[in-house]
């Protein structure tokens, strides 16, 4: 779309002037006859033309015969038909010139290859005709402020639609009509509401960029099944980010497709839920682990802005002291920085003789239901430069006296400076007239321990850096790609590769398949004996690795000793050679590999390593190719390379040269034909001593025919 077209099709969309109901039943029990009597109920003041040939009006709206048989131009057509007849239907809008069109049918992708071909074919008519199609499988689209109610979905047979500013996008029809009842009830409203269905033609991306600039729309909810289109979600994303418009995503299920393919330790580690939240978290997506969050964050978010200049750390006042060090619980639990009270406004707060309680925990509750008490320490806190987004937790206060309890809050957020730490409210009883006071004022208020701090911590994170682009790969590590067959290489082939991406190897032997062990071994003992073999993966269970050989007669022994166990693991299995190394150890073992997401594409690994790693899980995954900076942040995220660090003594590791070789590897990423590469042990040296790879495993892809 042209910047020109925007508008017009986001009118289309949202408030178009005539919209068209094809297949519009007049039999109230049906759900065809749902969107007719919604559009009327709500009060939508276009032209609503139904389609059926089989009667002469429907509701008291006169009908047409056909698409071709409407009056003048029609924005919005919505296909309440089966899957061929609403082909047809789609057809006749192509001809008609309608700009946007919503198809309900099902049997689709979803049905098989027969289906695949009918939505292919549906694509392939939107296209053609520039028409903007939503679905097929979509209960419709909803906009409040013009009262286009086009939709099956029961939910919006209320009264009432709130209107407001969160914008939802669900690849799930019955969700949509979750999120408006459940929001409703909170008294939050909506700006659209799209069911997008099977997105043939356009996704979350595309129809999230169409409403960026809707002025209506302050926030975005998303519910996703999949991902299809990263690319274009990834750009909603940014555009959204430089709105200021958050955008927050709950996500069912994430493609295990990825962890079937895996060969790679790091396959399973990663898998595809690890994959997915770190592509949401890199684009800049707030991605909700509780679907009450869901609900709750978009709108506090839209509300609740971080200042430039503020720290990332969350100030708690609580009048219930276990109240408040629940909520601290909480908070810390998900990795969010408590502040307290500083000196300075702990001295000038004290000078007033206001109880404060001692630690973390700002406890004000032997005079916290003072309306004098609250407002001196909500003002001081706010203002405070230490202070980066403030709590509020009020007890029974919030059920009993909700003017007396809300109010300094209240008044303190509406005379802060601009600058101010932002404010949110969290009554721990049922306080449903406090959290409407909190609502009137502007300051998102919780009914959920959950909602609550996890909306804090999204906030408390911090939006995603640029982009830098990486250095090509150099041409070394490409040609000798280009020399590899399809399938799973040996470790001396993979090795190889590493090695030309910086990544230094211990001394090294190879002996061919059939070469005799020579007299004189150039190598320092002990040693480690591996067979190399692409069938062989995984080689410690396999029994094709030895470790402390301590001369050349154990070595010949544990040689034939992994060609019996490999032959008893792995009948018939293809050997290439024995790899024969120093034997060396670092202060520590690292994990790093890349592997591709069928749904957001290649992503990096980093974790503490060795046979143990997929026990442990600890990892950090971020979109490769990263950059040094991100690979130093990943190898933070990491517990446990606390050792390394120094814990307690421990001597401390090269974990520099481990962001380094992280950073090194992620460029694999760029060579579509690798489809998993692996470091598996990485020794970690002492520091200015760099890393080693122990082990190596690359999977190319199956070359394209012809």
């Amino acid at each position: 779309m042209t910047a020109r077209q925007v508008p017009e099709r986001l009118e289309a969309l949202t408030a178009p002037r005539t919209v068209a109901l094809v297949g519009a039943s007049s039999s109230p029990g049906k759900i065809t006859a749902r969107p007719l009597s919604f559009l009327l109920r709500h009060g939508f003041q276009g032209r609503i033309v139904p389609v059926n040939p089989g009667r002469a009006e429907i509701m008291g709206v006169p009908t047409v015969p056909s698409v071709a048989d409407i009056a003048g131009s029609v924005d919005h057509a919505y296909i309440l038909l089966d899957a061929d007849p609403a082909l047809t239907a789609l057809e006749q809008c192509a001809e008609k010139g309608v700009a946007v069109v919503s198809m309900l049918a099902d049997g689709f992708a979803e049905a098989g290859p027969e289906g695949l071909a009918r939505q292919d074919r549906a694509a392939a008519i939107a296209r053609d005709a520039g028409i903007l199609l939503i679905g097929p499988n979509s209960t419709g689209v909803v906009s409040t402020a013009s009262g286009f109610v086009c939709t099956t979905n029961a939910a919006f047979a209320a009264p009432s639609i709130a209107r407001g500013g969160t914008a939802v996008l669900s690849q799930s029809g019955s969700v949509i009509g979750t999120l408006l009842s459940r929001g409703q009830e909170r008294g939050h409203g909506f700006s659209t509401l799209v069911s997008l269905g099977n997105e043939a033609c356009v996704g979350v991306g595309g129809l999230g960029q169409l409403l960026l600039d809707d002025p209506k729309t302050r926030a975005f909810q998303l519910f996703l099944e999949t991902i299809r289109d990263a690319e274009a979600l990834g750009a909603f994303a940014e555009g959204a980010r430089q709105r200021g418009k958050p955008v927050v995503a709950y996500m069912i299920g994430a493609s295990e497709e990825g962890r079937q393919l895996a060969v790679s330790h790091t396959g399973a580690l990663t898998g595809g839920r690890a994959a997915v939240s770190a592509f949401l978290r890199e684009v800049g997506v707030h991605e909700a682990q509780q679907f009450e969050t869901l609900i709750e964050a978009p709108r506090a978010l839209s509300r609740a802005r971080l200042p430039a200049g503020r720290p990332r750390r969350a100030t708690v006042i609580s009048t219930t002291g276990g109240g408040g060090a629940m909520v601290i619980d909480q908070l810390a639990a998900r990795g969010v920085e408590i502040g307290g009270l500083s000196d300075a406004a702990r001295a000038e707060l004290s000078a007033q003789g206001i109880p404060l309680g001692h630690g973390k925990l700002v406890d004000v509750t032997l005079a916290g239901t003072k309306y004098d008490t609250m407002r001196a320490v909500v003002d001081r806190l706010v203002c405070d430069p230490e202070t980066g987004v403030l709590i509020v937790a009020v007890g029974s206060s919030a059920q009993f006296n909700p003017e007396l309890a809300i109010a300094p809050i209240v008044d303190a957020a509406r005379e802060a400076p601009e600058g101010a730490a932002p404010i949110v409210g969290f009554p721990l009883p049922h306080a449903p007239e406090s959290l409407a006071l909190l609502e009137a004022a502007g300051i998102p208020g919780f009914r959920n321990l959950e909602a609550c701090v996890e909306t804090v911590a999204l906030l408390m994170r911090a939006p995603p850096g640029p982009r830098s682009p990486s250095a090509p790969l150099p041409v070394a590590v490409t040609r000798h790609i280009d020399t590899l067959p399809p399938g799973v290489q040996s470790e001396a082939a993979s090795g190889i590769v590493f090695e030309q991406l910086g990544l230094a190897r211990p001394r090294t032997l190879l002996l061919g398949s059939t070469d005799p062990l020579p007299e004189a071994i150039d190598l320092v003992f002990p040693l480690v004996a591996k067979l190399v073999s692409p069938d062989l993966p995984h080689k410690s269970e396999a029994g094709a690795v030895v470790l402390g050989i301590a001369n050349r007669e154990e070595l010949a022994a544990g040689i034939a000793r992994m060609k019996a166990s490999a032959d008893s693991h792995a009948p018939g299995y293809r050997l290439k050679g024995v790899l024969v190394q120093e034997m060396c150890h670092g202060l520590g073992e690292a994990i790093i590999g890349i592997t591709r997401d069928p749904l957001v594409g290649p992503v990096v690994t980093v974790g503490a390593g060795g046979v143990l790693a997929e026990i442990y899980r600890d990892t950090a995954t971020r979109p490769a190719p990263v950059t040094l900076e991100a690979a130093r942040e990943m190898v933070a995220a990491i517990d446990g390379f606390a050792p390394l660090r120094g814990y307690r003594g421990h001597p401390e590791g090269d974990l520099e040269a481990l962001a380094q070789a992280v950073a090194a590897l992620s460029r694999l990423a760029l060579d579509p034909r690798v489809e998993e590469a692996e470091a598996n042990p990485v020794a970690v040296l002492a520091p200015g001593s760099g890393v080693l790879l122990l082990d190596a495993l690359i999977r190319t892809a199956q070359r394209a025919s012809g």
